[in-house]
């Protein structure tokens, strides 16, 4: 018996090929959960070349890897921009499967156009990052959490927030303000919550090597001559010169934690934001 047989997880994000959203399916599938997955349709332009070309189909794939775990997955394609798509993510997901008990808000903003100075910064750039990585955690969490209410099981919502969430760096405006929002509406959506038996906390993830396309390191590889994958090679490298325990998080390290705060044993955690750093941050 698994620790989560007869749960249902909803997880956004979920389409990467090394992304937190598969390893957190995989991890959760394996403990026995029916997985809804959910991502968008990214452009060619905009797929890591690793996926590209293993022929990765997003959460095509995805579901197939939790299908060959004996579990059942519905996958959906949502655009996190428009607030319709999310609310009947959440129907559909709940319609198909009687309940939905355990929230993962996994997406994110793809980041790179956003690493300038605050007097560069584009209000359009400005305006994404917070409707990705703010307002749909906010919209999911509404219209999930309304679910779980009509229902009466309790449930888990963790949103992967950042270390960013507490540590701002420079260039970093529009991704920092994002994920420090994601912390205060943790606390105040676990407060809210906390009558229904619901809890809320988010995990906090340092560097981790997922391979998501980063405008950034695009343009960065594309101006020195290298591949992406030499230059995010590169980058990796150094990223782990400054963990203390010698190395950057793998997408796993991250969906261990998830897997307990989704578990009966995490039942009295809420309104709380753990790191997954590896020593490089301690509050």
């Amino acid at each position: 018996m698994g620790q989560l047989d007869g749960k249902v997880v909803l997880i956004t994000g979920a389409g990467g090929m090394k992304g937190i959203g598969r390893a957190c399916a995989l991890k959760l599938a394996s403990q026995g959960a029916d997985i809804v997955i959910s991502d968008f349709r990214r452009e060619p332009k905009d797929l890591p070349p690793q996926e590209i070309k293993a022929q990765w189909r997003s959460i095509d794939s995805v579901a197939e890897e939790v299908e060959a775990l004996g579990r059942r997955c519905l996958k959906i394609w949502c655009d996190l921009t428009v607030s319709e798509q999310i609310e009947d993510m959440a129907r559909r997901a709940a319609e198909h499967y009687g309940h939905i008990d355990i929230l993962v808000n996994n997406a994110r903003a793809i980041i790179g156009r956003d690493r300038v100075g605050i007097t560069e910064l584009r209000e359009e750039v400005w305006q994404r990052f917070l409707r990705v990585n703010t307002t749909a955690v906010f919209l999911n969490t509404k219209f999930v959490g309304r679910v779980m209410i009509e229902k009466r099981n309790g449930g888990r919502i963790i949103n992967i927030a950042s270390d960013a969430s507490k540590r701002a760096k420079p260039k970093t405006a529009a991704y920092a303000t994002s994920k420090f929002a994601v912390i205060g509406l943790t606390q105040a959506s676990a407060l809210d919550l906390a009558p229904h038996r619901i809890t809320v906390n988010a995990v906090c993830p340092g560097s981790v090597n997922t391979d998501r396309l980063n405008y950034w390191e695009a343009d960065q590889a594309q101006a020195k001559g290298v591949s992406l994958e030499e230059f995010r090679a590169s980058i990796v490298a150094d990223a782990a010169k400054s963990v203390p325990l010698g190395r950057i998080a793998e997408p796993e390290d991250v969906a261990k934690l998830v897997a307990f705060l989704a578990s009966d044993e995490a039942a009295f955690i809420t309104g709380q934001a753990y790191n997954v750093n590896g020593g490089t941050l301690f509050h």
